[in-house]
């Protein structure tokens, strides 16, 4: 089991409200409980490359849940972080805290993060990256949208990727729709539609999801990383 020390992160987020976890999930190289203000904790749960360097900086991706999360989450170089800075159960001010101890622990490439939300939990992804745009520089959901128009214009400047199947209906709409208002604001997004998916794309767990983050955001924060 691998040893938290000064690692370089640029972050992605899982939210897992929407759905279990599952035994099948591949276990952390390390789990830690983060004391935040109010008397709440976060527990976390660290996935590191076999390779882990701690003078290198390394993209990574936040999740708080486990669902999609088997292989092995770190085999392209990503660090990945499970914690719940998208659960609405942490005010903004715990979620933020919540940052700052991991990049008290870490060199955070670009000082961002990359969060990744799916389901009804998508909601708590748009929403945190939009109150602390500043901390973030992209966004994944499968499926997901924001509630919210308000949170439209802070998430502008960042990646925004969706993933979301053929037979999802509302979500497919949902999910189409904001597409089409970020690229109105001229926002750096796409939208992947699954052929014959459906709702809980386990298809995609693992590799094919892990596949996905590399192609869609790996090169450009390490680029951000390497400028910094």
């Amino acid at each position: 089991m691998k040893t938290l020390l000064s690692w370089a992160v640029s972050l992605f987020v899982i939210t897992g409200a929407a759905l279990a976890q599952t035994d099948e999930a591949t276990p952390a190289d390390e789990y830690v409980d983060v004391e935040l203000s109010g008397g709440a904790s976060m527990p976390m749960g660290f996935y590191v490359p076999d390779d882990f360097d701690p003078h290198r900086e390394y993209p990574v991706m936040i999740s708080v849940g486990t669902y999609f999360l088997h292989d092995d989450p770190s085999e392209f170089g990503w660090v990945v972080v499970r914690a719940g800075v998208a659960d609405r159960q942490y005010s903004v001010e715990q979620s933020a805290e919540a940052l700052d101890y991991i990049a008290s622990r870490v060199n955070v490439a670009s000082d961002r993060f990359h969060i990744f939300g799916y389901s009804a939990s998508s909601a708590g992804v748009f929403r945190i990256a939009a109150a602390l745009p500043d901390r973030f520089r992209g966004v994944l959901v499968m499926p997901g949208h924001p509630r919210q128009r308000s949170e439209y214009a802070p998430l502008s400047d960042m990646q925004i990727r969706f993933i979301v199947g053929e037979n999802d209906g509302y979500w497919l709409r949902e999910s189409q729709a904001a597409h089409r208002r970020f690229v109105d604001l001229g926002t750096d997004t796409d939208i992947e539609i699954i052929a014959d998916g459906g709702h809980v794309l386990s298809e995609l767990s693992g590799r094919p999801l892990f596949e996905r983050i590399d192609a869609e955001f790996g090169a450009g924060a390490r680029a951000h990383g390497a400028h910094h």
